[in-house]
């Protein structure tokens, strides 16, 4: 009897671990893929390529508003130099400031600054598109986990309820060997069963502790965090008799896939990216004008003027004096500086006007950027056609694998009716003493085995059906 004891507390463990597994707060599906929407890495990587081309398409719009610019400048000057507010020459260390306020309104740039507008936007589509793409394919890794995690529920619960079969069996024996109508080695058999049953039950154990770890981290939630998911009750997969064609599904998926959407609209950006590019050939237009002033410290305000006399050569003729000019003393008339904001005040300045440029030769830059948004349209298609013989390929293998599961579902559902039927056989002979234990063991683990199957062919088989929704545009749900 002791080998029962043992075999009953094993099995109160594993349904602690299981009661302890299920404390967590049940997840559906859609709360796990919406979580995975708001936190997900990827997702939000894919977010932060938006705010990338949004501020893109910002800069492209503020192109066409003028810019203005502020200047102020403060030196020394040494030896001969101008005098920036006389423009004379003086020979001394000076101060000087200069400030400045200059405008550019840009009027024609060969339409590059519209059709980088217009490019800008389709670059925020495209990156939008992305965005979806991602969150799609989240949506299909949960689904995918999600489902692994309820084919692991099920398989403990099956392993558990083969195990309390097992050890019912053993004590059924232990009562026979006492009644001395089966030989006392008939146990050995089962207690090794039991010890088969209860690893099997480890095994399932981790398998679903592997699959919650791997849905959280998908999620971007905490490990350490216990949830669990919602049971679904008599849950059973209708076969599909009827598949959509290869076409069929290709003409669905062509207009709902979001990473061929984005690839188009990159095909646009491309070719926008041609107009730009030719607009370098054409003349640049802008308006212009700007403010300025400045401070010299040689600029000094008058003080006076002491006039003095020089002999310039000749004579008057009549009485044959000399000729004396009165000229100004300039040591003299220099006097205090003038101050700072008094020039800055006086000495304002301004312009205004209209450039044109007019592209000539610049090194073959503007071709040969041509070229390169010629090459880049090229490129952009290529990736475009990749993309739809990729996603035609991968319908045509959810097809052939929707087939492939289904045929195996069905088959692995025959081979446990059969083989429950010659398990049932095989107990009652058993119990008649016609067969031994080592036969009844051996028919109950492929039993087990075959219900193992048909779990994973079912899980399988409705996680293609699954694939295939989602190629058509069908959110993934789970019934």
């Amino acid at each position: 009897m002791k080998y029962i004891w043992i075999v009953g507390i094993l099995l109160f463990c594993n349904s602690a671990v299981l009661l302890a597994q299920d404390g967590g707060e049940s997840w559906s599906l859609q709360r796990c893929i919406d979580y995975a929407y708001q936190n997900s890495l990827q997702v939000q990587q894919a977010n932060l390529a938006v705010q990338q081309a949004k501020l893109g398409q910002k800069q492209a719009y503020w192109a066409q508003f003028p810019t203005a610019n502020a200047s102020f400048r403060h030196g020394f000057n040494f030896g001969r130099s101008i005098d920036v507010t006389s423009y004379s020459y003086v020979n001394q260390v000076t101060q000087s400031s200069s400030l400045g306020l200059n405008l550019n309104q840009p009027i024609f740039q060969g339409l590059q600054i519209r059709n980088g507008i217009i490019q800008s936007k389709v670059d925020v589509a495209a990156a939008q598109k992305d965005v979806e793409q991602t969150r799609n394919d989240i949506s299909l890794q949960v689904a995918q986990i999600y489902l692994s995690i309820l084919l692991a529920k099920e398989s403990v619960q099956v392993l558990t309820e083969q195990a309390k079969v097992t050890t019912a069996q053993l004590e059924q024996t232990k009562k026979l060997i006492d009644a001395g109508v089966v030989a006392d080695n008939s146990k050995y058999d089962l207690i090794a069963q039991t010890a088969r049953d209860q690893e099997n039950i480890v095994n399932a154990q981790n398998s679903l502790q592997l699959a919650f770890v791997n849905l959280k981290t998908l999620m971007n939630l905490d490990v350490s965090e216990s949830i669990d998911i919602e049971p679904i009750q008599d849950f059973e997969v209708d076969e599909v008799t009827n598949l959509a064609t290869l076409e069929a599904v290709y003409e669905q998926a062509v207009n709902t896939q979001p990473n061929i959407a984005a690839s188009k609209l990159r095909e646009n950006s491309a070719k926008i990216g041609v107009d730009i590019a030719k607009g370098g050939l054409y003349p640049s237009i802008n308006l212009y004008g700007g403010l300025q002033t400045n401070f010299s410290g040689a600029s000094r305000s008058f003080d006076g003027v002491d006039s003095s006399y020089f002999p310039v050569g000749g004579a008057v003729i009549a009485t044959q004096d000399p000729v004396l000019v009165q000229i100004p003393n300039f040591q003299a008339r220099r006097g205090d500086v003038i101050p700072y904001f008094s020039q800055l005040g006086d000495n304002i300045s301004g312009n205004v006007g209209i450039n044109i440029s007019v592209p000539i030769f610049n090194g073959m830059r503007t071709r040969i950027s041509i070229q390169r948004a010629e090459l880049a349209v090229k490129s952009a298609e290529l990736a475009t056609k990749q993309q739809e013989v990729a996603l035609k390929g991968n319908i045509d293998r959810a097809l052939n694998d929707v087939k492939a599961a289904a045929e195996r579902y069905k088959a692995a559902k025959n081979t446990v009716t059969a083989t429950r039927m010659s398990v049932q056989n095989t107990r009652k002979r058993f119990d008649l003493g016609v067969v031994n234990s080592f036969e009844l063991t051996s028919v109950q683990n492929i039993l087990i085995s075959s219900e193992s199957n048909l779990l994973q062919a079912k899980y399988d088989y409705l996680f293609k059906l699954k694939i295939l929704d989602f190629y058509k545009g069908t959110a993934i749900t789970i019934e």
